[in-house]
């Protein structure tokens, strides 16, 4: 049963309600813009529920805008800049759910293995413009597509058959500390990531889906 939830002076009837109202928020305002004086009210209640408050807010906050990532140009987030002129993201997802290091550290497996996925979509667009969704039979374009493993080796499958040939646990997989403009974490141990970086490239079959038959179908598939 869902529990409600207070953020900000509102109260939402489930985590998820709070994610979709946050995220409409972000999808109002362009890049760079600054968030209105509401919103920026809104946000900086949001920013004292993540579980790095403190560090995020730093000097204190000036006002917040939203950007999207630099590095692959598809997750769009907000931004707090600071009253001495620094700034950093943060993910309102994080406010909302508070810390998981098991999330943490599977996210910095997937970072890890980013530039394959790049290098087999790209390639994809490559040989076919204009791919078609396995799942649901649509056209998949380079403004809307997801890369999914191919099961029964999905992402998670792939981790454990990783942890076991290396005979170590997730929470022992070396990820770096929370940090100025780091969204998701990233692996420290060279060791571990060129051992799971070859696994992956050598195990995994990946796919390029419609984001619906991602989000739905491939769930069902599993």
């Amino acid at each position: 049963m869902p529990q409600p939830i207070a953020i900000s002076g509102r109260t939402f009837p489930s985590k998820g309600a709070a994610k979709k109202f946050f995220g409409e928020i972000r999808e109002c305002y362009a890049d760079g813009v600054r968030l209105d004086s509401d919103d920026d009210g809104t946000l900086r209640g949001l920013l004292a529920c993540h579980p790095e408050a403190m560090e995020k807010i730093g000097a204190g906050i000036a006002y917040f805008c939203v950007e999207t990532d630099a590095v692959f140009g598809r997750t769009r987030h907000f931004v707090v800049h600071r009253s001495d002129g620094s700034s950093t993201d943060f993910s309102f997802r994080a406010c909302i759910d508070g810390r998981n290091d098991r999330r943490d550290r599977l996210e910095a497996l997937r970072r890890a293995v980013k530039p394959q996925i790049v290098v087999f979509r790209d390639r994809c667009f490559a040989t076919n413009p204009t791919p078609t969704c396995p799942l649901r039979g649509v056209s998949v374009t380079r403004a809307a597509y997801h890369v999914d493993h191919q099961p029964p080796l999905d992402f998670q499958s792939l981790v454990d058959i990783w942890l076991r040939a290396e005979a170590i646990r997730l929470d022992e997989v070396q990820i770096t500390a929370p940090g100025d403009n780091q969204i998701v974490a990233t692996m420290t141990d060279n060791k571990q990531v060129a051992s799971w970086c070859e696994l992956h490239q050598r195990r995994a079959i990946l796919r390029l889906l419609s984001p619906r038959g991602n989000l739905s179908d491939a769930k069902v598939c599993h």
